[in-house]
This record gives C-alpha cells, sequence and structure tokens, in this order.
C-alpha cells in the first residue's frame, strides 16, 4: 500500500515538473527579456529567477491563473523594488536582437518612459507579437499599441537630422 502512495505522489510530482517546465519553455524567456529592458541586466535577471522561483513554489495556485506571465510580471515589477532601493540605478542594456550602427538609439531608448521601451524593444527588437507583449505586461493591446506608438514616435523625433 506505501509503495502505491509514493508512486502517485511520484507521478504527480512529475506532471507538475513537466506542467512547469512547459510554462518556462513559452513564457521565462519574454519574462527575462521583459525584466531585463525595463530594470537593466543585474537587476532584471535577479528578478526573473525571483518570480520564477516564486512560480515554483505555488505552482498549482500560478499555473490555475488565466494569465500566469502576466501575474509573474506584476510580481517582479513589486520584487524589483527591492533591488532599487539599494541605489543601483537602472542601467539600459538591449541584449543581442538589436543592432544599429548608431550610438544615439541606445541613448534615446534610454530616454522613452519604461511602458515605451519595453513595448518598442519587445515588439521590434525582440519579434514579439502585440499580443504577447499585452500578455505578459497583462495589459490590452491598446496600451501596447499606444506605448509602441509614441515610442517610436520619440525615437524618430530624437534621430532626426537637425
Amino acid at each position: 500500500m506505501m509503495e502505491v502512495v509514493e508512486d502517485a505522489r511520484d507521478a504527480g510530482t512529475d506532471d507538475r515538473q513537466a506542467d512547469f517546465s512547459r510554462f518556462v519553455e513559452r513564457s521565462g524567456e519574454r519574462l527575462r527579456q521583459a525584466f531585463v529592458v525595463r530594470y537593466g541586466p543585474e537587476v532584471g535577471a535577479d528578478v526573473h529567477a525571483d518570480v520564477l522561483a516564486r512560480a515554483w513554489a505555488d505552482w498549482d495556485r500560478v499555473s490555475a491563473m488565466a494569465n500566469p506571465a502576466g501575474y509573474l510580471y506584476v510580481v517582479g515589477r513589486t520584487a524589483a523594488r527591492r533591488y532599487r532601493r539599494w541605489g543601483r540605478p537602472p542601467r539600459f542594456v538591449v541584449a543581442e536582437p538589436v543592432r544599429s550602427d548608431d550610438p544615439d538609439l541606445f541613448l534615446s531608448l534610454g530616454r522613452l518612459t519604461e511602458a515605451q521601451r519595453v513595448a518598442v524593444v519587445l515588439v521590434h527588437g525582440y519579434g514579439a507579437t502585440y499580443q504577447e507583449v499585452a500578455d505578459l505586461l497583462d495589459v490590452p493591446v491598446t496600451s501596447v499599441t499606444n506605448h509602441v506608438h509614441r515610442g517610436l514616435r520619440r525615437l524618430r523625433s530624437d534621430l532626426e537630422d537637425p
């Protein structure tokens, strides 16, 4: 009888691990990109690790949510406050997908609001769809559209030749 209970517990753990692994494959990289774009590479990586650890610890509840990635993004924004309180200002860095010969692009991206920068870089730098970004940030698609439109307009005006 004891063996049956242990086998059932092991099977449940395996299913839970497989479910969590599928979630990380589907949404983990997008979450990391969003946190790095918003908070810089150091804080973004720390926040990403924190939210995945929290998700695993409470996976039964998190997996039952309609938008677990959106929930974890909100949890990450809250966790980032703890890191930012220590006086480390976020450094804005974009990973490899964004390539430019214009060093002013990175300065201009740094002048965008956080929401605009995250939306523009995820959509145009990493190739995410507006719907994917909206789901990740847990905002309406129209908000993502507005952030991308306003961010691109500001980038164009910043980068135009005088």
